[in-house]
């Protein structure tokens, strides 16, 4: 009985033991994200650092600049076509001493609308000594005297226009443009020599680069124009796109070029390719509607909104050319 009982006993001492419980495993948490703070500053930082590129791009491509001697015709620029560099007048550095004639060609593309167009005709014009008289001043009112004063608006005492035939028709070879053009002399006793331009102006030949960017945006406008009338959208996208380049880009240009004196030398005059001779505002407004206008060939063309350009594009035409 006794040993019944003792039994019993370790029977219920074994039931009533329990193993230990296990330790209780620490719930897992997610990493805590950047905070809301953390995040603004995080996009700051990359939009700082993005606008900074940009501004470096920027200046990078408003100071360069190229030392070879000008025109810059080894570098053509092929955007679909090539636009040559445009020439130096051929008599350039020919020296007249004493009373001389010059002869230039004076284009019209309408009423009042001239400009100076010596290379389609260059090495057929004289610079030459002159010693007969001098001919008389145009007949006042008469279309030849507006000729002459477009020309030269005040000679010097004793300096004489003339201007030779009647208007001529002709097409310009570049830009398929259709012109009116007369020959015009001048007569002048200064003794000087011709420059590259022809005429005493800043001028794409000499290496002035204003010249250079509006003959650029002109140049490509008509060029884009040809193009999408001959239904060639991806090749009219590409041309008016660097007209609007470079018109973005020349006012921007001369304000850094102005504030940085030594790449800025002022022209009372600019004798540009395809618009005639104009003062330093009137190119650049010239230049800007040109722009304009390229920007809605390119968008007919199918270009995209906006039509973007990078700080290259917009600065190439002071660059090596």
């Amino acid at each position: 009985m006794i040993d019944r009982i003792a039994f019993a006993a370790v029977l219920v001492a074994c039931g009533s033991s329990h193993a230990p419980a296990p330790a209780p495993v620490p719930a897992r948490t997610a990493p805590a994200g950047p905070s809301e703070a953390e995040r603004e500053r995080a996009h700051h930082d990359e939009v700082v650092a993005s606008h900074r590129k940009i501004e470096e791009e920027q200046q990078d491509a408003l100071g360069a600049s190229c030392s070879e001697p000008a025109p810059h015709d080894k570098h053509p620029r092929c955007m679909p076509s090539c636009y040559p560099t445009e020439p130096a007048d051929p008599r350039a550095g020919k020296k007249l001493a004493g009373p001389a004639v010059i002869e230039h060609v004076v284009c019209r593309r309408e009423p009042g609308a001239y400009l100076l167009a010596d290379e389609l005709e260059a090495g057929k014009l004289a610079a030459r000594p002159e010693r007969g008289r001098f001919p008389p001043p145009p007949k006042k009112g008469s279309w030849q005297a507006e000729v002459a004063a477009w020309l030269d608006p005040k000679p010097a005492r004793g300096d004489a226009i003339a201007v030779t035939g009647s208007w001529r028709d002709t097409t310009h070879p570049l830009t398929g443009e259709h012109l009116q053009c007369v020959t015009v002399s001048r007569y002048t006793r200064a003794t000087h020599a011709v420059d590259a331009c022809g005429i005493a102006a800043g001028c794409e030949a000499d290496g002035n680069a204003a010249a250079r960017g509006i003959n650029v945006v002109h140049y490509r406008l008509a060029e884009a124009r040809r193009l999408q009338a001959a239904g060639k959208l991806d090749d009219c996208q590409q041309a008016a796109l660097e007209a609007i380049a470079v018109a973005r880009g020349m006012p921007r240009w001369r304000q850094y070029a102005k504030l940085n004196v030594e790449h800025w030398t002022d022209h009372a005059a600019y004798r540009t390719r395809f618009d005639g001779t104009l003062d330093e505002d009137a190119l650049f407004a010239a230049a800007a509607s040109l722009g304009s206008e390229a920007e809605t060939v390119y968008a007919s063309c199918g270009g995209a909104a906006g039509a973007p350009t990078t700080p290259a594009q917009e600065q190439s035409f002071h660059d090596c050319w």
